[in-house]
């Protein structure tokens, strides 16, 4: 969780990276704080080789359309959503 002011300057510094997405700005009942969760678009040819294989690896694998990744609370990776036609 972040202050007001630190959250802005995270905006900020996402806004001049020229990132690419979305971010969703939310705070908690009763809360000062807020939180920031940002969905980034990245394309392939922006990613170098050994990355760019990965993803057509993971791609590969669940023979999908789309593939969203998870970690569980700690942390780890956790499960993966898949999106296919059938």
């Amino acid at each position: 969780m972040k202050t007001l002011e630190q959250g802005l300057e995270s905006i900020r510094s996402w806004y001049r990276d020229e990132c690419v997405g979305n971010l969703v700005i939310f705070r908690a009942p009763r809360s000062q704080n807020i939180d920031i969760v940002g969905e980034q678009t990245i394309k392939l040819r922006e990613m170098d080789k050994e990355t760019q294989a990965a993803v057509w690896k993971v791609f590969d694998l669940f023979d999908s359309e789309r593939v969203e990744l998870f970690r569980d609370k700690d942390g780890r990776p956790d499960r993966v959503k898949v999106v296919r036609r059938f």
